[in-house]
């Protein structure tokens, strides 16, 4: 397979979405360690004036880093199954296989 002027095996492909799906679960591991990091840090900051402010200041950044790696992770698991659906398709139409 060729594209852009690079030639692209078989193997190569599925490799590479291989490799795709394992960033995608390393993502989301990441995300769940953050999502349990930040409930942690809310309540030991417990709910008194200053961890109210804390929240309110620094609320929406936080919350818009889990939803980045949240999109991370949906990006990664989306181009994985693209890499399959490209390899699978590659080898269907290769007539040396």
């Amino acid at each position: 397979m060729e594209m852009q002027g690079v030639t692209y095996s078989v193997s190569q492909i599925n490799g590479l979405a291989g490799a795709m799906g394992d960033l995608a679960d390393q993502f989301q591991d990441v995300a769940g360690r953050y999502e349990v990091t930040k409930e942690a840090a809310r309540t030991a900051l417990g709910d008194d004036d200053y961890g109210r402010g804390y929240w309110q200041a620094n609320g929406p950044r936080l919350e818009a880093v889990g939803l980045g790696l949240r999109l991370l992770v949906q990006a990664a698991q989306r181009e994985e199954g693209r890499l399959s659906q490209a390899s699978f398709t590659y080898g269907q139409a290769d007539p040396g296989r």
